[in-house]
């Protein structure tokens, strides 16, 4: 029986979409720049493992990136949460669950900033419990961080659902025993349509 509902933070719960950001702020030659050089470079995930800073990898990539737009993309990746917004359905959608009984759990690749930015995620303030991967030095899909999860809160892996953007996070669940659904662009009727099916809600 399912009591547990883990839910990841970007692309569930936020907008965490930085191909649409930059395509937004910059020409295309530069957002695919930024692309390149920040968001797909392995330092992002090491920001999220924290184990770096957003100021020591603006400082790695300083040379890569034009010098009349270097403060502004250093203030972005710095604090880069006013670019994703909340979904305000899934906020609704949390209410319910919780309404329901559920316990609510976050288990999310972020950096430590997130502590700073939290309040600006009103879903946040109906959880249980907050696993952050910098906070542990673990990214998902590692299974140490699953079982820090279940460590921390006391959970039954067989008892709780994940809900991630990412394949290879909901693999990396099923692995050490929690079931899931990969949560696909704010579907989020196909979601309750498989938690139906899975008899987690009626």
């Amino acid at each position: 029986m399912i009591k547990n509902i883990i839910f990841d933070m970007g692309g569930v719960l936020i907008d965490y979409n930085p191909e649409k950001t930059l395509y937004g702020m910059f020409d295309k030659e530069t957002a695919d720049l930024l692309l390149r050089v920040i968001f797909r470079n392995p330092l992002w995930a090491d920001k999220d493992r924290g184990i770096i800073t957003p100021a020591e990898i603006m400082e790695k990539v300083r040379n890569e990136i034009p010098a009349e737009i270097f403060e502004q993309v250093s203030a972005m990746v710095d604090n880069f949460y006013p670019c994703m917004p909340p979904f305000e359905k899934m906020e609704g959608f949390v209410r319910e669950l919780k309404e329901r009984g559920f316990g609510i759990y976050l288990l999310s690749n972020a950096s430590s900033d997130f502590h700073e930015r939290r309040k600006g995620i009103p879903a946040l303030s109906m959880f249980d419990g907050v696993i952050i991967s910098a906070d542990h030095k673990l990214l998902k899909p590692e299974k140490e961080i699953y079982e820090k999860l279940y460590e921390t809160f006391g959970l039954n892996p067989s008892e709780c659902f994940f809900i991630d953007d990412v394949a290879a996070n909901i693999e990396g669940a099923a692995a050490t025993g929690m079931q899931g659904h990969c949560y696909y662009h704010g579907n989020l009727e196909i979601l309750v349509a498989d938690m139906k099916e899975r008899k987690i809600l009626e």
